[in-house]
């Protein structure tokens, strides 16, 4: 049985993705993780998890940390400030683990967002329909589920046992279908040499019904990435692997070497061979009637479909803050701003200093009482399938 504990967060959450340059292909964020990072905090063990090898990945002996609090640190947060980023739940481990202490968590936290009318979305594997249950969710913001399915069961056999099975995680999709919610499959990392291991020159056609049957359950988006592996993360998958399949964990070595690019580093596959896969996939999405986005491992704009706003396509605006203490999203924001804005002297934020290819202050976004308050548009938006006038 997993030991949980519930602790206080004592610092504040307010941080954006941390690199920097021309490269740089995530819109901000704010991302808020609901447990401290570390393998200790997350059920699913999955073999490739760059969480649990990062620096900043923390032990706690076996046990499993949640952040009681992380709802009371960000509303004092939300209080502070004049702008709000989108906000992500959760990039070091799953927010929809099968643990009351994490769901009851996450609810309060989902519960304050929703309530102020933030834009969030949520990255799992796990099954988020007991969000049904908050009140007001998902609010009058933009908000979109992201589910990771790395492959056929086949695959998840091998590099993400303990994770939800494939078929759960179809079926979570599905209630974000049932409920008209925006939904996008991350099919992160999707490991060519493992897939050709196991279904030799068809590979290509198993990711396919893999997206196929996302599309099927609602998602109309795709984000991939080929991994970007630890040395350690590699290693695991190459055992895993051979233990499966014989010959497959050779093959996976072979494929993978370390690179360091503009926007990511790692064990890596070689860029022309990144770029003829995602070219494919991409076909495969499109021809499924979805959009497809490529995380970091290409130049922006390389491989994805055209016109998206960014890799993750469907709209998540910064929030202005209104006099009631509640925010609502501003008209035409992608937070993309270091490519929607860049150049612009009076962006509809009216903060030009957040069209830099670099993570945010959050200084910038802090309200300044006493001074001078831009009045910013808003626009008309969809949740749920309702048209909502904030």
């Amino acid at each position: 049985m997993w030991k949980v504990m519930e602790i206080k967060r004592k610092g504040p959450t307010l941080h954006d993705f941390p690199y920097s340059g021309p490269g740089r292909k995530c819109y901000h964020k704010w991302i808020v993780n609901v447990t401290p990072p570390g393998r200790d905090h997350c059920l699913h063990s999955c073999l490739y998890c760059y969480a649990r090898d990062a620096v900043y990945s923390r032990s706690s002996k076996g046990i499993m940390e949640i952040y009681a609090n992380i709802d009371e640190v960000v509303k004092r947060e939300l209080d502070s400030l004049h702008l709000c980023p989108p906000v992500c739940i959760s990039n070091v481990t799953d927010p929809c683990q099968d643990v009351p202490e994490l769901k009851r968590a996450v609810s309060r936290l989902v519960r304050v967002l929703s309530s102020r009318g933030v834009s969030f979305h949520i990255i799992t594997k796990g099954d988020p329909s007991f969000l049904e249950d908050v009140e007001g969710f998902p609010g009058r913001g933009m908000f979109f589920l992201e589910l990771t399915v790395e492959g056929p069961p086949e695959v998840l056999r091998i590099i993400s046992p303990a994770a939800p099975p494939y078929q759960a995680r179809m079926g979570a999709m599905g209630w974000a279908k049932r409920n008209g919610l925006r939904a996008i499959l991350r099919l992160d990392p999707l490991i060519p040499p493992l897939y050709q291991a196991a279904y030799g020159d068809g590979w290509l056609e198993a990711a396919r019904e893999v997206m196929a049957e996302a599309a099927k359950n609602g998602a109309g988006h795709v984000v991939c990435s080929t991994g970007r592996l630890s040395p350690a993360a590699l290693a695991r998958v190459v055992s895993a692997a051979e233990n499966v399949i014989p010959g497959a964990g050779e093959r996976v070595r072979r494929y993978y070497r370390f690179e360091r690019g503009p926007t990511c580093y790692g064990m890596m596959i070689p860029l022309p061979l990144r770029r003829e896969i995602h070219a494919h996939l991409r076909d495969l999405a499109e021809g499924l009637g979805m959009t497809y986005g490529v995380c970091q491992e290409l130049p922006p704009g390389e491989g994805d479909s055209p016109g998206l706003p960014h890799c993750e396509a469907y709209p998540m605006p910064f929030s202005r803050r209104l006099e009631d203490g509640s925010f609502a999203p501003l008209e035409g924001c992608t937070a993309n701003c270091h490519v929607h804005c860049a150049g612009e002297e009076e962006p509809s934020c009216g903060l030009p200093e957040l069209a830099k290819p670099e993570p945010y202050r959050p200084s910038l976004l802090r309200r300044r009482p006493g001074g001078r308050r831009t009045r910013l548009p808003l626009f008309d938006h969809e949740v749920g399938g309702k048209k909502i006038t904030p």
